[in-house]
């Protein structure tokens, strides 16, 4: 439906013209009403009426003034006025030549005839749609001739002097391989309402979009993002290239962007690859590295899996995790060394112990699994659930299983004040049998074992901190510091201070009291 606004100062004349037709068969709706000209004027700013039916004398500003004014301020916004119908209960044709000259459609006398009316009406109509209709063709042959053009820019570095204005451009590059599940013409249209604020074009390329933004604030590209990523939380997909001056720059900018295409695999929760992001990533170890260390990576993690080793799986994790996030190598390389890694483990695990009978790992279908992470910390987050997974079955319903499980608690809890009775509470058994299988299997009573864990954490803080001795007392569980004593001289055959001067490390004067 079109929007008419009907601008005479009688209302009885508005309200007429309001009934004379049937306005929605025509094809308009009534938008306002003005009741002078100055009304006309600010009603024409705020509705932007397809066609306003005009008198020629009006308070305040004339119907001739009331055009000259929405030309000028049409102008300036750089669209198109509306359809003018002069209305006049005289026969002023100067009035109406003038109306002529601004571009008005025609000039009707009062009281208005109906037909006369509606034959206008359509008329104007009809030279309307056919102006929109040149206005569009113009305008999506522009669009296609742009489109080219920068096409041909950034894939062959095709351009002539003249056409570079000096502009600066920022490309961003959006994947289609991590879009949403929607249609590609669906998400390229979102891209261009987000952005619609720059001077844009968007190009297909390989199957990616590259968004080209001229003159573009580099803060405001970023809030752009940042907003239209919240409509597609799932992945990151969107790269983007400094901004640089020039058609050369355009180019330039380009290049980095699609370079960051194979790298959107390491990154899930970033608005945008950029050089910032990329920058800030450790790329000293490299997939080379992880091969020398997978057979170490291994050892640690069967280990790991038969002393119950929480703990120390996750710090082994970090430690893959860093060699293989290298966002030069291609994903599929990276998701390899994670499945040799993990099926390798475990053929060790189930060759050395196969009365254990784990579920073999070919019937979880870990390698289609991997493979068909879209991003690392999917990937990576699979192998580590299923190694963990893995240390949990090789110690489900075993005899150790309970001890081991103790073994792993009491090494991460020595600072505590532990006894047998409390981890009996913890891992429902008694703590008399759990006392008795603890020596079974460790070789040492469970005080004994605590004060080695304590002694030996004891050591390692005297030699590589600057604590003082009565903090590392109660750091490693002793809160009693003269008992500490007692027991580090009897575990070591030195005394706190003694230990540290015999290797090499300076005592504080308030360590005195330790001469007892």
């Amino acid at each position: 439906m079109m929007k008419l606004l009907i601008a005479d100062d009688e209302e009885s004349i508005r309200t007429g013209l309001k009934f004379i037709v049937d306005w929605e068969e025509l094809g308009f709706t009534i938008c306002t009403e003005a009741s002078n000209g100055n009304e006309a004027v600010e009603a024409v700013k705020d509705y932007s009426p397809d066609l306003v039916l005009l008198d020629i004398k009006m308070p305040g500003l004339t119907g001739i003034e009331v055009m000259e004014q929405v030309n000028e301020y049409c102008k300036g916004q750089g669209k198109n006025p509306p359809a003018f119908l002069i209305l006049s209960g005289f026969s002023q044709f100067e009035y109406a030549q003038k109306a002529l000259n601004l571009g008005a459609k025609g000039y009707l006398l009062k009281p208005v005839d109906e037909d006369e009316l509606t034959e206008k009406i359509l008329a104007i109509k009809n030279e309307i749609n056919t102006t929109r209709e040149v206005q569009e063709d113009s305008k999506t042959a522009k669009k296609y001739e742009s489109r080219e053009f920068y096409k041909n820019l950034l894939l062959k570095g095709t351009y002539s002097p003249e056409q570079d204005k000096g502009d600066e451009y920022t490309v961003l590059c959006f994947s289609s391989e991590c879009f949403p599940s929607e249609d590609k013409s669906i998400i390229e249209k979102c891209i261009e309402n987000y952005f619609s604020f720059f001077s844009i074009e968007s190009v297909n390329i390989n199957g990616n979009i590259a968004l080209v933004l001229k003159n573009a604030n580099e803060e405001a590209v970023g809030n752009c993002i940042d907003r239209f990523v919240k409509h597609y939380p799932a992945q990151t997909f969107i790269c983007r290239g400094k901004k640089l001056k020039g058609l050369e720059g355009c180019i330039e900018s380009y290049k980095e962007a699609s370079s960051y295409l194979n790298s959107l695999f390491y990154f899930s929760s970033v608005p945008a690859v950029s050089e910032e992001i990329i920058s800030v990533q450790d790329l000293k170890d490299s997939l080379f590295d992880f091969e020398n260390k997978m057979s170490d990576f291994c050892n640690r993690a069967v280990f790991s899996i038969e002393t119950y080793d929480k703990n120390g799986l996750e710090d082994l994790f970090k430690e893959i995790k860093k060699s293989v996030f290298v966002v030069s190598a291609k994903s599929a390389d990276v998701k390899q060394k994670l499945i040799s890694l993990l099926m390798e483990t475990y053929n060790r695990v189930t060759s050395k112990y196969p009365e254990r009978e784990l579920e073999d790992l070919q019937n979880l279908d870990i390698v289609s699994e991997i493979l068909e992470k879209k991003t690392f910390d999917e990937a990576f987050n699979f192998f580590r659930n299923t190694l963990n997974s893995v240390t949990e079955a090789f110690h489900t319903n075993t005899a150790d299983s309970v001890i081991v499980k103790v073994i792993a608690y009491v090494k991460s809890n020595y600072s505590s004040d532990l006894k047998l009775e409390l981890l009996g509470d913890l891992f429902n058994c008694n703590s008399a049998y759990l006392g008795k299988k603890f020596k079974k299997y460790t070789g040492v009573q469970f005080n004994t074992y605590l004060d080695n864990l304590r002694i030996e954490e004891a050591k390692f803080k005297l030699l590589n901190s600057d604590l003082k001795i009565y903090q590392i007392s109660k750091l490693v569980g002793y809160s009693n510091t003269d008992y500490f004593f007692m027991k580090f001289k009897k575990a070591t055959g030195k005394t706190p201070k003694e230990f540290k001067e015999a290797n090499g490390r300076k005592t504080d004067s308030d360590e005195e009291n330790e001469n007892k």
